[in-house]
């Protein structure tokens, strides 16, 4: 069964966006007579909307009595997935919990079946771990997810929750590893994008995270050139919802950049005042930026907004809070509030405490469960398996060794090259001359092969071979004496074969000329200019050109035209 996501995306991102980007637009009151006669597509998309509790509640009833009528337990399974992002922390994750194990009950299923809908049960309870502000064990489900997402092809979930491990991680002190992260993301993104249906919505997604990290890591340059890149594909795709975050964004970046009032106007004309913990990082950013300005009751009063909200949620880890609570600390020292003063003394401390142990317990889950396998996955990949104690100074010297060797080998072919052409750019290129007269049986009449040998050498002075339907027959016919006799004469006085000896004194020509006419190479093209030389094809001229000097006709051409250049500035 292959679950839509697109839907279940959008919600999940209500957790990390500061507004709902979906929202069910179709009437209720449609459904309101007789909801059974719905799809399992329709009642998911129900599911997954923002309609209230007590529709939602109606339409779970319905969707599992639909399962349990069909005897399909992996939609009833499905329904109690879906009924958990509507509910609270612990009766969710009972739900979520609940899915699974009606899931393994089921005694025929298809293997990729069973994973799949498991990663999309870790999925679930990862987003209400991650709504939760419970981020360690958050990464810790979105972990599973993607191992599942992986063995049963599903690309999307498994992009989805590698940008929100990247996020968690750049959230709570791992930058550099989250932007790492998002760069492999993005590969695997552009790998897969035809096999991906959201394509638009992820890339998306991945710009706006990455923003996130480079903010993070304080990298203000390269934060700068995703929020307009972000904001680009944002009015492309047409997508007012993410074009309102980059927006967000830049006035974020222009608080670190000291655009106080440009920051300052655009977080207040789009911040939306709400009950709710997702406009806590606007709210802190207005109270940084009234201090900048000289403000400090007007930050103080951001600040103890934030505090109102935080208590609601029995003060959940966020960003910034103990920066917050010192703020709140030290204002109440000033105004000699002692009651006050430790109130906010024991937030700090809590806060201090809670970050220490969430950055802890994050790293230990991602370094074990994720950072590591990925590792010895990519080490797998290169057919190298290295000792735990010793594997990153044995990579450390692999690569070296290897870009030591890539190094080495670039320069001697280098060098190589730099000689040939020295040698084909120095005095004219002749052909060579064998050392010695080859011996043949047949004997050869020594006065008919200096006649033969004597117009050979006034058809080469007339540059007949450049020829192109050139034949040994055709040769031995203009020489007036016959194809094996002709033959026979080459091979004892060029020591060679009349296609190699062609070939030779073809390339030969072709070196001098060009070097002598430097302007053919820059008006005719490669074909052209294998033409001229007697050649009817350019691999055919590229083979026998390498074969002759051990350069291709490109590397020789090029060096041609960077002398003439020289001279002629």
């Amino acid at each position: 069964m292959k679950f839509v996501l697109v839907k279940e995306f959008k919600l999940t991102l209500c957790l990390l966006l500061s507004s709902v980007v979906f929202c069910w637009a179709q009437n209720k009151d449609i459904y309101s007579e007789d909801l059974s006669n719905l799809t399992y597509n329709e009642l998911y998309d129900i599911m997954v909307s923002d309609a209230d509790s007590l529709y939602l509640e109606k339409v779970f009833n319905i969707y599992a009595e639909k399962a349990r009528n069909n005897k399909d337990t992996l939609e009833l399974a499905q329904a109690y997935r879906l009924k958990a992002y509507n509910l609270n922390l612990t009766a969710g994750i009972k739900y979520v919990d609940s899915s699974m194990v009606i899931a393994e009950s089921i005694r025929v299923i298809k293997e990729l079946d069973l994973d799949e809908f498991m990663a999309h049960a870790h999925y679930t309870k990862g987003a209400l771990f991650y709504d939760n502000d419970k981020n360690y064990l958050a990464a810790d489900e979105y972990i599973k997810c993607y191992n599942l997402a992986r063995q049963s092809n599903n690309h999307d979930l498994s992009i989805i929750v590698l940008i929100f491990i990247a996020d968690i991680k750049a959230v709570f002190g791992q930058e550099d590893e989250a932007i790492l992260l998002q760069r492999k993301t993005r590969d695997y993104l552009d790998l897969n994008k035809t096999n991906i249906e959201q394509f638009e919505n992820l890339e998306l997604f991945w710009v706006e995270q990455m923003s996130r990290s480079f903010l993070f890591a304080m990298e203000l340059d390269s934060a700068n050139k995703y929020i307009r890149k972000g904001l680009d594909l944002s009015k492309k795709y047409n997508d007012k919802n993410f074009l309102t975050q980059f927006i967000t964004q830049s006035a974020k970046l222009d608080f670190y950049l000291n655009n106080f009032r440009r920051a300052k106007d655009t977080l207040e004309r789009y911040n939306k005042k709400s009950n709710n913990l997702q406009s806590a990082d606007d709210l802190f950013y207005l109270g940084m930026i009234e201090g900048e300005l000289g403000n400090q009751d007007r930050k103080r009063d951001y600040f103890l907004t934030i505090d109102s909200l935080l208590s609601l949620k029995n003060y959940p880890l966020r960003d910034n809070c103990s920066e917050i609570y010192q703020f709140l600390l030290k204002e109440a020292v000033n105004d000699g509030n002692t009651a006050l003063a430790d109130h906010y003394l024991n937030r700090v401390v809590y806060y201090d405490s809670l970050l220490l142990t969430t950055q802890k317990n994050l790293r230990e889950i991602t370094l074990k469960k994720f950072d590591l396998p990925m590792q010895e996955e990519e080490r797998e990949l290169l057919g190298k398996i290295i000792s735990s104690k010793s594997k990153w100074l044995t990579w450390l010297y692999v690569m070296c060794g290897c870009t030591l060797l890539g190094l080495t080998a670039y320069f001697i072919k280098y060098k190589r090259t730099k000689n040939r052409l020295a040698r084909l750019m120095g005095d004219s290129l002749t052909l060579e001359k064998p050392d010695t007269l080859k011996e043949t049986k047949d004997q050869l009449d020594e006065e008919t092969v200096a006649k033969v040998l004597q117009k050979l050498q006034i058809w080469e002075q007339k540059r007949g071979f450049l020829e192109n339907s050139l034949t040994q027959q055709s040769l031995a016919k203009e020489l007036n004496t016959n194809s094996s006799y002709l033959s026979k004469v080459i091979n004892v006085h060029k020591s060679k074969n009349f296609a190699s000896y062609l070939k030779d004194i073809r390339i030969t020509y072709a070196i001098n000329h060009l070097k002598e006419n430097p302007e053919i190479v820059k008006t005719k093209s490669m074909i052209q200019i294998a033409e001229m030389f007697g050649f009817n094809s350019i691999s055919v001229f590229t083979k026998c050109f390498k074969d002759k000097t051990g350069l291709t006709p490109g590397v020789f051409f090029k060096r041609i035209l960077d002398d003439q250049w020289k001279k002629s500035s």
